[in-house]
């Protein structure tokens, strides 16, 4: 038993040294595939990646590439906003109280900065100092849009700026829809004149006259509507208030409970003067209303003072009482 057991034994081993170096060698091969896989794929990623560098190193190449790009942003949305491309149009206005010694002197001098600016005063108001208020000025300036900042800078040197305000309106929509409007005006005016000249018959020829002068009307309006516009643009507009140093609009308010008490008194000193006012514009007519009352009472004592004296009517109605025995 002993001598067969040991020559299965050793029968077996050799078996198993085989089985061995099979699974030696699958195991072995398995991994030099994915070894080999693995390389592959990183050498083709990396020529891909170098593929796709040149390809996108000749993509912006600068001899071949601008009109796809342009094409390409627009095509996926990245293109240019409009807005960026389109000059914006702004209205500026603003106002200004200048507090200065002498208005006359200076509104002349700010008259002179703005015509060195490139602008104009539309408008101008001096009132001369009375016993209870100094002189004053007021003006209306016209000046490029590009220079309001300096000219609000220049009013500083000239006295005290008590208050400022600047707004600008974006107008560029407007000025869009004019421009449209007015080409189709015009590219309609045109189409009539053609219309015109090539009718035979009268009444169409007054029809379409009729037409133009109406289409002609409108282009000049909206012509007209639109220099408007375009000057408010370039010129922008600015209110400029000039009072002396020692007038009330001059001098800064208080705040607080000061600045409270002082409104309140105003005010009552405001309601007494109307007050006052009312009463001295009924005051005549009350003494009117007076004098034609004592006329009246007058008339009815002369009246009753000349009415004579008699029986009454109800004492000669009365029959007088039969005598007795």
């Amino acid at each position: 038993m002993k001598r067969n057991r040991s020559a299965r034994g050793d029968a077996s081993t050799p078996a198993r040294r085989l089985v061995r170096t099979l699974l030696a060698a699958v195991v072995g091969g398995t991994l030099a595939v994915s070894l080999a896989a693995c390389s592959g794929g990183g050498a083709a990623e990396s020529g891909a990646s170098d593929g796709g560098g040149a390809a996108r190193s000749d993509a912006v190449a600068p001899d071949t590439a601008e009109g796809d790009l342009a094409d390409a942003a627009g095509t996926v949305g990245l293109a240019g906003s409009p807005e960026e491309a389109v000059d914006r149009e702004l209205v500026t206005t603003g106002n200004a109280t200048l507090a200065v010694a002498d208005p006359f002197d200076a509104a002349e001098q700010i008259a002179g900065l703005v015509e060195q600016a490139g602008g104009r005063v539309e408008a101008r108001d001096e009132r001369a100092a009375t016993a209870d208020e100094p002189g004053s000025a007021s003006m209306t300036l016209r000046i490029p849009a590009d220079r309001v900042s300096a000219t609000l800078d220049a009013l500083d040197k000239l006295g005290e700026v008590r208050d400022r305000h600047v707004e600008t309106i974006d107008v560029t929509g407007t000025a869009q829809d004019l421009d449209a409007r007015i080409a189709a005006l015009r590219t309609s005016t045109d189409r009539l004149r053609e219309l015109m000249a090539d009718a035979d018959r009268t009444s169409d020829l007054i029809e379409i006259e009729a037409e133009l002068a109406t289409r002609q009307a409108e282009l000049d309006s909206r012509v007209s509507e639109r220099n408007r516009l375009s000057d408010e643009v370039a010129m922008s507009t600015l209110h400029v208030e000039i009072v002396a140093e020692s007038s009330p609009a001059a001098q800064a308010q208080p705040g607080g409970f000061l600045g409270g008490l002082s409104a309140g008194w105003s005010a009552l000193v405001m309601t007494f003067n109307v007050v006052v006012l009312v009463l001295g514009a009924i005051i005549p007519w009350l003494a009117l209303a007076g004098v034609v009352l004592l006329v009246v009472v007058a008339v009815r004592r002369q009246i009753a003072r000349n009415r004579p004296e008699g029986p009454t009517l109800l004492e000669t109605a009365t029959p007088a009482p039969a005598p007795t025995d």
